[in-house]
């Protein structure tokens, strides 16, 4: 009887566990040079991300591992710039910038879900995207 009871509790447990899931967000640079995408914090900080990203590769960005809801956003990032390796600033991302913005995920992020539970984003920077 302990053994059932035992069993009962185990999978109880196991089947009220909320599900992992698993968040990987990439920038995929489509042009003929080599970048850098640096993501300004909101607060006043020397602790900026920057990220390299070769000519015709993708740089992963974010990943996130979790319970609960695996969702993509930059609310803690003031503005986004695109420089090159010079870093001469080629452009320039705010939350309210118009057109094609990588602060719209739903729009501008390709989403995919190659696993249960593993959601995969990629922005793509072209070339007109800098010019």
């Amino acid at each position: 009887m302990r053994k059932i009871l035992f069993i009962f509790l185990l999978l109880f447990l196991m089947f009220s566990c909320d599900p992992v899931e698993s968040l990987e967000a990439n920038i995929l640079n489509n042009t003929s040079q080599d970048l850098k995408a640096i993501f300004v914090l909101l607060e006043a900080s020397n602790f900026n991300e920057t990220f390299e990203i070769e000519s015709n590769n993708v740089k992963i960005i974010f990943e996130f591992g979790g319970v609960g809801d695996a969702n993509l956003a930059f609310h803690d990032y003031d503005s986004i710039y695109i420089t090159n390796t010079s870093n001469e600033v080629l452009k320039v991302y705010k939350a309210d910038t118009p057109g094609k913005n990588i602060y719209n995920v739903d729009e501008y992020w390709q989403k995919r879900e190659p696993s249960k539970n593993f959601f995969e984003y990629t922005y793509e920077i072209t070339t007109e995207d800098i010019k």
